[in-house]
């Protein structure tokens, strides 16, 4: 029997009760039902938020796990990269730009332009983009240092660039800044830019005195950046000379907004709302047995005095026996959400999972905004309460009390199975995916509880199915080009930006040992589809053609139909290749293509100042056994010549409103960029694609090559 019809029936015989005995009684009972339900109400509330807030900070904390380790993992590459040029002879003649070129304009690098991300405050107090170059470093020797002492060590320290620029473009929403300072009173940062104070010395500053003392890799407290005027954290690590010597420092610098970007709350608690970043004090240090606050969202800002000492302050609460026990929660590595007072209100804490010396993060709620719902709803049942009694009247008024007691005394048996599914949900958001509940009652009640039942094994295999992408992801990646090769008389550079976990697009640089010195194969491909099916696929080709390339290679007619002939047998129907495949060779500057139904690669003559394509060659691969495809005679390029051989993810990337991008548009970044690099054009063409693209998701896998004839 469905709960409306035991409702009915029973307030039915309830309305036999004649209505004079419950006259007393109606005014209190209803008062009593709105505290119910409002308390009822609340205690809800807290428990979803509860809940909420505990996946909030658990997510967010691996998170935090994650970044730490990849910035971690860039800055002892970035101590190798150090280390190494210190050990190496240094270039006869070094590239330097001094901290007085940039500030004045002049023996300016190339690449100049205002930052988007990296601003300061001007002489008026209005915030400015900082002009930097992504080209070069700034170097500044110490005010007082003899240059020409210290000139062994710019030298060898003058290719840091090309390392730093590497860590960057893979990290660029994590890392503002890069920089090495030795002892001897240099000091280098990447990107170059201007702005230094004369009085800027490097070697007394927090994060190279703590890493000198240390030996090892440190994180520093919140400090003011020199350059930005913004608080940031760094982190650094001592660098050694051959002999294992102390030289100095090198660190990264770590914007605020990067490490809360991913940390989303609803929007009723947002405003109100502290999310930190924090971490147990030290052992035998004046903060053990505090939590010490590392940063958190008030630091974000602009500072007048970068010379001040770093922002050290507490977390701190009037609950005093219950911030010690989540200190002890956070060194046991234990996460979870207590109720405490915070600047004199109560709030809910939550606080992901930490350790003896590591970092969690610590959101804090205030307690009225968690359960306002609650209040407003407790307030509304006695509005509604006082007006329906001066309306109704007596008689009306015991029917409503009569009403309300039976509505009280059945929910007792709606809300029993209620509690059960949150205990049972309660197990199965901690990861019990067997967690189960048994009701029978015969109502909704009970079809809620077997569909609660469903979720669990959905849930296990949803979350299978993330981990066999993430796998299938890395698989993948390490399946195109980890590298730019290198060809003489050619700059040459390539990626695939897929849209899902895998894709279908496809890139390769092969070399073509077997057919002669200095050739190299180029390949550009993209499978129908995008996801595991494509990336099958995708590995499938690029097997065969890596197999077959050195067989093959003088005449890229029979390559095709040999790769044509294995994809015919291993696609069905609905699956098919299109790929653009050319032999670069140094020795005659020339390049010879075929491609199977591709989208024509675009070869900008410099010298003529015009455009043209290089066609097709053939149907798509894949479609149809016995396909023959031809070989065009190969072209010359020129000193400056740029080709751009890209996927159709490019040109038909849409906007909002449905525009595409078109080749109208690459052609002009081409032309724009043609002076450039080939990493350079490749990355003009990327970020004019995201500029065009602005919020909207891009929809297709994205790959380019960029061949430059040097």
């Amino acid at each position: 029997m469905k709960i409306r019809w035991k409702l009915l029936i029973l307030l039915l015989a309830i309305a036999l009760v004649p209505l004079i005995v419950w006259t007393g009684l109606h005014l209190v009972s209803m008062r009593r039902l709105g505290g119910r339900l409002a308390s009822d109400r609340r205690a809800i509330l807290t428990e979803i938020a509860r809940h909420h807030l505990r996946h909030i900070v658990d997510d967010y904390g691996r998170i935090i796990e994650r970044d730490t380790e990849i910035l971690e993992l860039a800055l002892r590459i970035q101590v190798d990269e150090v280390e190494d040029r210190l050990a190496r002879k240094p270039p006869a003649s070094p590239h330097l730009f001094f901290g007085e070129d940039y500030d004045k304009g002049v023996n300016l690098p190339s690449g100049m332009k205002p930052s988007a991300r990296l601003k300061r405050l001007g002489p008026d107090g209005k915030v400015v983009p900082i002009q930097v170059t992504y080209d070069q470093q700034v170097c500044v020797p110490v005010s007082g240092v003899d240059r020409k002492a210290i000139a062994d060590g710019l030298a060898r320290l003058s290719t840091m660039p090309e390392a730093y620029r590497s860590l960057h473009e893979s990290n660029a929403k994590r890392i503002s800044w890069q920089y090495t300072a030795l002892e001897s009173g240099i000091h280098t940062c990447y990107p170059g830019h201007g702005g230094y104070p004369g009085d800027y010395d490097p070697r007394i500053r927090t994060w190279y005195t703590q890493a000198k003392e240390e030996g090892a890799l440190i994180w520093t407290l919140p400090a003011v950046d020199v350059s930005t005027r913004m608080v940031a954290l760094s982190l650094a690590m001592p660098v050694h000379y051959p002999d294992g010597s102390f030289a100095g420092v090198t660190a990264i610098d770590v914007p605020l907004e990067s490490i809360f970007s991913e940390l989303t709350l609803p929007e009723q608690w947002a405003g109100d709302a502290a999310s930190l970043l924090v971490f147990p004090g030290l052992k035998g240090d004046e903060s053990e047995g505090k939590l010490v606050i590392l940063t958190q969202k008030s630091y974000e800002g602009y500072r007048k005095d970068w010379r001040g000492p770093e922002l050290k302050q507490y977390l701190e609460s009037e609950d005093t026996d219950e911030l010690k026990a989540l200190v002890a929660d956070a060194v046991a590595g234990k996460s979870g959400v207590r109720k405490m007072r915070y600047k004199g209100k109560d709030a809910l804490w939550a606080y992901g999972a930490g350790g003896a010396e590591e970092a969690f993060p610590v959101v804090i709620v205030p307690y009225e905004k968690v359960v306002a719902h609650a209040e407003e709803a407790e307030k509304y049942v006695l509005d509604r309460m006082t007006h329906n009694i001066r309306i109704a009247g007596v008689v009306m008024f015991v029917v409503v009390v009569i009403v309300a007691i039976v509505a009280f005394i059945i929910s007792r048996s709606v809300t029993r199975p209620l509690v059960r599914l949150a205990e049972a949900g309660e197990r199965l958001a901690g990861g019990d995916y067997d967690a189960g509940v048994q009701i029978r009652t015969g109502d909704e009640l009970q079809d809620l509880g077997e569909i609660f039942n469903d979720m669990g094994p959905k849930l296990r295999q949803h979350a299978d199915m993330q981990r066999s992408l993430a796998v299938a992801m890395e698989i993948q990646q390490q399946l195109l080009p980890q590298e730019s090769p290198k060809i003489d008389g050619f700059d040459v550079a390539g990626t695939s930006i897929y849209c899902d976990e895998t894709g279908g697009d496809y890139y390769d640089f092969i070399d073509l040992v077997d057919l002669g010195a200095g050739k190299l194969g180029i390949a550009v491909g993209d499978v129908t589809g995008h996801g595991i099916g494509a990336a099958l696929l995708m590995a499938s080709a690029r097997g065969v053609l890596r197999s077959h390339a050195g067989r093959h290679g003088e005449d890229l007619g029979e390559l095709f139909g040999v790769l044509n002939t294995h994809l015919v047998r291993d696609t069905g129907e609905t699956r098919f290749m299109t790929l653009f495949y050319g032999v670069l060779d140094a020795e005659t500057r020339s390049l010879e293509w075929t491609s199977g139904g591709h989208d024509p690669a675009i070869w900008l003559r410099r010298s003529m100042g015009k455009i043209e394509e290089l066609p097709n060659t053939g149907v798509p691969l894949g479609i149809m056994e016995g396909a023959t495809f031809d070989s065009v005679k190969p072209i010359t390029l020129e000193a400056g010549d740029v080709i751009a051989i890209g996927t159709d993810g490019i040109w038909e990337a849409a906007d909002a409103a449905g525009e595409m991008f078109g080749k109208d548009r690459m052609r002009e970044v081409l032309s724009a960029c043609a002076d450039s690099s080939a990493a350079d054009i490749h990355a003009a063409v990327v970020a004019a694609v995201n500029e065009f693209l602005g919020a909207t998701h891009q929809q297709d896998d994205i790959t380019l090559v960029i061949i430059k004839a040097m």
